[in-house]
């Protein structure tokens, strides 16, 4: 759409989404966010915002991953998703109170891995 895929990477450290490679992607990057200190007027920031998460998705959806990068982003994110569920459970044995939405997150998400993993053991 406005920005080019060769502009960007996936961000490999410190989270998820894009990395500006060049100055054309840091250029694209400042020209983003000026209207949302200099425009005022909300049906232009709320089109534009949709615009450019239109524009952020394409990117990422368009650039190309080799199977290792997709192998280390996928431990990443697992390492990443048992760390907060030994935080939220270790959050309700100090607090000893167990909020029932966590408690159903952390049941949900022990159903799914357990499907998961017997849905693809044989594959």
């Amino acid at each position: 759409m406005l920005a080019k895929t060769s502009w960007f990477s996936i961000r490999k450290y410190g989270g998820w989404g894009l990395t500006p490679n060049c100055y054309q992607g840091w250029l694209y990057v400042i020209l983003v966010i000026l209207p949302y200190f200099f425009i005022k007027n909300n049906y232009f920031i709320t089109a534009w915002s949709i615009l450019i998460f239109v524009d952020f998705i394409t990117i990422f959806l368009t650039l190309k991953k080799d199977e290792r990068e997709s192998l280390h982003e996928s431990i990443a994110d697992r390492n990443a998703l048992w760390m907060m569920i030994l935080v939220l459970v270790a959050g309700s044995i100090v607090t000893q109170t167990a909020n029932p939405i966590i408690l159903a997150a952390l049941i949900a998400g022990a159903v799914v891995k357990t499907i998961t993993s017997f849905y693809l053991k044989d594959k």
